[in-house]
């Protein structure tokens, strides 16, 4: 009873509108002050336990290193690569706003800066090629969540945190899941454009001699890309050093090379990547308060037996988890979920046999949908706001990529290798 009392004060802040941070440390120490023996130096102790994980450094680098890449030239530069590959395909215009979104949402690791940027150049070429604004809306908001999928993964990174996980295997994970999203988004794009002859006067011949031109232009952007991954799987660095390192490259890149950013631009970055950093880490330390009370009241253990009772077998439990994760993905913030979920629901994933990586990439992938599913997806009214269409024709717009990516959720759910293969493959089995 006390656990569905403290779910029903935790959603109902929620509910209100306050602030997540708040939402987490007050249910957590209400819960450990009304129904246990703990005194208030506990929570401190919590709090300084919780921040105090060195694999959470590497957060502020990358969120740093994907705003400089953006202020600069690095993503413009990747976007026209991209481009130059797909050009001369039915619906080409649209597949390019699928790549590049995943790109740059993997890079900034934000997908309402995805939305953004990507839309504010994919938008009027594609209004200018005469594609219909609800195909070109939908496409590219959908796309925005993928670098939540692809790594480096800010959610990725909470929640093998969270789980006790590995982050590089984690990461090694959300290669073929992302693949497989964008190459089913792609799909839908050509053959949207192919069936009602969308985007024609945007085709081009396949120039090899441009698609060099345009490699070249983004051969550092590239290159930033391959150290920090090589980096990692080689074992040359850990995930942290790896952010640090994929920081000062792209300063030099984009500082001394492409001559895009300059001193004065490098307070506001600074600052910036403080704001949200210090977000993150307010919210993880609230959040492990809570996590701190569920473990102390053994919640995992009673709802294991309940799990247990109620949904005998794993493929009972992974549909469970996907609904579940579709339906708080819509109403909560993505890392709260997380911090608030994980710790619950993880035990009873490893006691049916799930791989834990597979489970937090479905977490991952699940929780992201949310930010494109009405009626709060976030996304939603971001698009809102830099296309001005209207809700209800944005609502509509996205219905097509969002039952895609639906589909693609329940696909990796139960077929487990499209997540384990890759990190099996560079790192070894388990």
């Amino acid at each position: 009873m006390e656990s569905i009392i403290m779910l029903a004060i935790l959603f109902g802040l929620l509910l209100l509108r306050i602030p997540i941070y708040i939402c987490l440390y007050f249910t957590g120490v209400l819960g450990l002050w009304i129904f246990t023996s703990m005194d208030f130096m506990f929570v401190a102790q919590t709090v300084l336990k919780k921040i105090d994980n060195f694999s959470l450094i590497c957060i502020p680098f990358f969120i740093f290193m994907g705003s400089v890449m953006v202020r600069g030239q690095s993503a413009t530069r990747l976007v026209q690569f991209a481009w130059k590959f797909v050009s001369w395909l039915p619906g080409g215009l649209g597949i390019t706003s699928v790549i590049s979104s995943g790109v740059f949402g993997a890079i900034s690791g934000s997908a309402i800066s995805t939305v953004v940027t990507i839309g504010g150049v994919i938008f009027p070429h594609m209004d200018k090629y005469k594609y219909p604004k609800a195909f070109s809306v939908g496409l590219v908001t959908a796309a925005s969540i993928l670098g939540i999928i692809i790594p480096p993964s800010i959610i990725m990174i909470i929640c093998a945190l969270t789980a006790g996980e590995s982050v590089v295997r984690l990461f090694a994970a959300g290669y073929l899941p992302g693949a497989l999203i964008m190459l089913m988004l792609s799909l839908y794009a050509w053959w949207e454009s192919h069936r009602k002859g969308l985007g024609r006067e945007a085709l081009e011949r396949f120039d090899f001699k441009g698609l060099l031109d345009a490699g070249k232009k983004a051969f550092f952007a590239i290159l930033i890309i391959f150290v920090l991954f090589g980096g990692i799987y080689s074992g040359a660095f850990t995930v942290t050093e790896a952010s640090v390192v994929a920081c000062v490259l792209v300063l030099i890149v984009e500082m001394a090379i492409y001559r895009a950013i300059k001193l004065s631009d490098l307070k506001e970055l600074l600052i910036s990547t403080g704001v949200v950093s210090g977000a993150l880490v307010i919210t993880v330390s609230g959040a492990g308060v809570i996590s701190e009370y569920i473990i102390l009241q053994q919640i995992p253990q009673k709802l294991l037996e309940l799990a247990m009772a109620h949904i005998p077998n794993p493929s009972l439990f992974l549909i469970f988890t996907c609904i579940v994760l579709l339906i708080v993905g819509t109403f909560m913030d993505q890392i709260g979920a997380i911090m608030i979920l994980v710790p619950i629901m993880m035990p009873i994933a490893r006691h049916m046999g799930i791989d834990p990586i597979h489970y937090c990439l479905l977490f991952s992938v699940g929780l992201g949908i949310g930010y494109i599913t009405p009626p709060l997806g976030l996304l939603l009214y971001t698009a809102q706001a830099v296309t001005r269409v209207s809700f209800v024709q944005i609502t509509r717009a996205i219905t097509p990529a969002l039952l895609i990516y639906i589909v693609a959720l329940f696909v990796l759910a139960f077929v487990p290798w499209l997540t384990t293969f890759v990190p099996d493959l560079i790192l070894g089995p388990r």
